[in-house]
């Protein structure tokens, strides 16, 4: 059963709704109330019939205020006003200030040895009611901490357990976010303090947070020694209890409870029962956090196999067959998804580009680059360009679209299969390598800058004949970047010495040879960035 400010709730026909409205109208899970940082907020959960808030259907979650119609289906909510008396969060402030001196009347313990009774006594038999009470409220929690219970929920019905069962004038819940900041995630005051700030002495917090201690601070004010601890000083409150949510060393944040004089002061055992529940709640929390990025990491990767499987596609499935030439292409991407696309283009009069390219950066942008690369080469393959116009064209393109820090180096290359020329242009990337059949060997240099990084700028191109056993290498920074253990580069030189050993067999078979020496160089370290290759013979 949710407290009386429960911080969610959710409507619809069946059963298992927080709110359960049997009309035809609603959806089984149609909409969802939720309390947030003190606002109210409504949510359609993908209904049939829609979620209204003031005549208008709304998508995704809708704040809502008092006065507010909503109609949900045919069945009509009304958000009254306010109440007096309803709650209202109180902001929770720490106090930077120096380091504070405690009062005699604070006692400190480490809480771990809080937990195992290390410390105090087992109350006395008048105070047995009260404590089966407690044993009570522990079992009740400890239900929903084994069950799939929401972390917020957990903490909410477990304030409002402490809350009831010690009759505090203020109790907070605060826990780490992914900055490792404190943030207050649940606050209970009593009628008269609701809204007023809570202001918690930085000495406390550093009690809990940093040394894992649990404190009981009583008659503060009535200490000559506490001139130093302003702060406690000021709250008014004559009796405090703070104690950290840790398990396995882990503190995630901290348990805040005070009272004024006119209760009586908390105890020994009062702290160590908060201080247990901490600890239980921590390993909930602890447990859904890390389940919570398993299940995350999943569907990322999940996500990233999608990407790669659909990046696969685009791809050349096999190489060409092309009379009188012999043409090998391969990629082993560093991640799930490549950043250096290939491939062969066919145009309509004999003639065929292939091209390599290599984005800047590494991940899911640099995928999406390779793609847009891809899907221009297939649209403008038919227009017959040369490869120099080919370039520009593309630079501009692609730069409408790419972030300044986002560039393509790339090798356009266009192979006659009749003449066995070859016209190229080289934008930004790394020299292709041309080993002619009398051991002649050449580098083809860059033309211009990387495309997308200036676009406008017109590149240039040049031509070379490839007699029958000339080899043209192409190649991304992956390969010959690829390091042994002791920082050497595989570097061109590892590219020419693979192709010449095993010139005289199919490509396929030199580039697996290739790809062998490379990993023999690297000792089978890791991919440290995409590996990409392109052979082209003149047979």
């Amino acid at each position: 059963m949710l407290g009386p400010e429960p911080l969610s709730w959710r409507i619809g026909r069946s059963a298992q709704n927080d709110l359960v409205i049997e009309d035809p109208s609603l959806s089984r899970h149609h909409a969802r109330l939720e309390f947030r940082d003190g606002k109210v907020l409504v949510e359609d959960l993908g209904s049939l019939n829609g979620t209204l808030v003031n005549g208008q259907r709304i998508q995704g979650v809708h704040p809502v205020k008092p006065g507010d119609e909503l109609m949900l289906g045919t069945v009509s909510l009304s958000l009254g006003e306010e109440p007096t008396g309803t709650a209202i969060m109180s902001a929770v402030h720490i106090e930077k200030a120096p380091k504070e001196d405690l009062s005699s009347g604070t006692m400190v313990f480490r809480a771990a040895e809080l937990r195992s009774g290390s410390y105090g006594a087992v109350h006395a038999e008048n105070q047995a009611k009260r404590w089966l009470d407690a044993l009570a409220m522990v079992s009740d929690l400890t239900l929903e901490l084994v069950q799939d219970v929401a972390t917020d929920i957990l903490l909410d019905h477990l304030m409002e357990r402490l809350f009831q069962f010690f009759e505090p004038d203020r109790s907070v819940v605060m826990l780490k976010d992914a900055a490792g900041e404190l943030q207050p995630v649940v606050v209970r005051t009593n009628e008269f303090l609701q809204g007023k700030a809570i202001n918690l002495s930085q000495t406390l917090v550093d009690a809990a947070m940093v040394r894992r201690e649990a404190l009981l601070v009583n008659n503060a004010f009535d200490d000559p020694r506490t001139s130093a601890a302003a702060s406690i000083v000021r709250s008014g409150m004559a009796t405090i209890m703070v104690t950290p949510l840790e398990h396995e060393g882990q503190v995630i944040g901290l348990i805040y409870m005070d009272a004024k004089a006119y209760r009586t002061p908390f105890t020994e055992d009062d702290l160590r029962l908060v201080t247990a529940l901490a600890h239980i709640a921590a390993a909930k929390i602890r447990t859904a956090r890390l389940v919570e990025e398993v299940q995350k990491k999943k569907a990322m990767d999940q996500e990233l196999a999608m990407a790669r499987q659909i990046q696969q596609k685009l791809l050349p499935e096999k190489d060409p067959i092309v009379v009188g030439w012999e043409l090998y292409g391969s990629n082993e991407a560093s991640r799930q998804v490549s950043g250096d696309p290939f491939g062969y283009w066919a145009r309509p009069d004999g003639k065929m580009y292939v091209a390599i390219a290599d984005v800047s950066g590494k991940g899911m942008g640099p995928g999406l680059m390779m793609a847009a690369f891809t899907a221009y080469m297939n649209a403008w393959a038919e227009i017959m360009l040369p490869p120099a116009e080919l370039a520009t064209r593309i630079s501009a393109a692609l730069g409408l679209h790419t972030a300044k820090n986002r560039f393509i180096t790339a090798i356009f290359v266009l192979v006659d299969p009749q003449s066995g020329t070859i016209q190229f242009t080289n934008a930004g990337h790394n020299p292709g390598l041309l080993l002619k059949a009398d051991g002649r060997e050449e580098e083809l240099g860059s033309h211009g800058l990387p495309l997308a990084m200036l676009t406008g700028s017109p590149y240039g191109q040049d031509e070379r004949t490839l007699e029958v056993g000339d080899v043209l290498a192409l190649y991304t920074d992956g390969i010959t970047e690829a390091q042994n253990p002791a920082g050497v580069d595989f570097d061109t030189v590892g590219i020419r010495n693979a192709v010449l050993a095993h010139r005289g067999k199919p490509l396929p078979i030199v580039g697996e040879q290739l790809h062998h020496a490379l990993d023999r160089h690297t000792r089978g370290a890791p991919l440290a960035d995409d590996r990409t290759l392109v052979l082209v013979r003149r047979t």
